[in-house]
């Protein structure tokens, strides 16, 4: 696997339109945990790296803060999704680039809270393998 690689397994029919070009973006939902960890940046204290271009300094930010629609932490930098349908052995797999990012606030709750979701932007399949 590529340097960079974020591993995300799929269903087939987002597998099948991304590697037809029909499907451009992959969303993940950010959950404290195990998901906000495999795409939040982390400072050498383990804390989530906020971004100060949305954020103010000293103050302190959550996964569910709404932050007047801008997510207020730092993703990883992946350059390729590793993408994989189900979790069987024989599967369909692909590798595509990560064009980019943006961040979507879902049921936001009196603009104090959201569930965020981080929307990948895919760029060139790289190469696809089927079962």
């Amino acid at each position: 696997m590529q340097e960079n690689t974020l591993y995300l397994p799929i269903k087939q029919v987002y597998f099948d339109q991304i590697v037809a070009g029909t499907k451009k973006e992959e969303y993940r939902e950010i959950k404290e945990g195990i998901t906000a960890n495999r795409y939040l940046l982390k400072d050498s204290k383990g804390k989530y790296v906020l971004n100060p271009e949305v954020t103010e300094a000293g103050k302190e930010y959550f996964i569910d803060d709404y932050n007047n629609g801008y997510f207020p932490f730092v993703p990883k930098s992946y350059k390729y999704l590793s993408l994989a349908v189900g979790y069987a052995k024989e599967r369909d797999t692909a590798l595509v680039e990560v064009d980019g990012f943006h961040f979507i606030p879902n049921l936001i709750r009196a603009n104090l809270y959201a569930f965020w979701q981080i929307a990948f932007h895919i760029g060139r399949v790289v190469e696809v393998h089927r079962k």
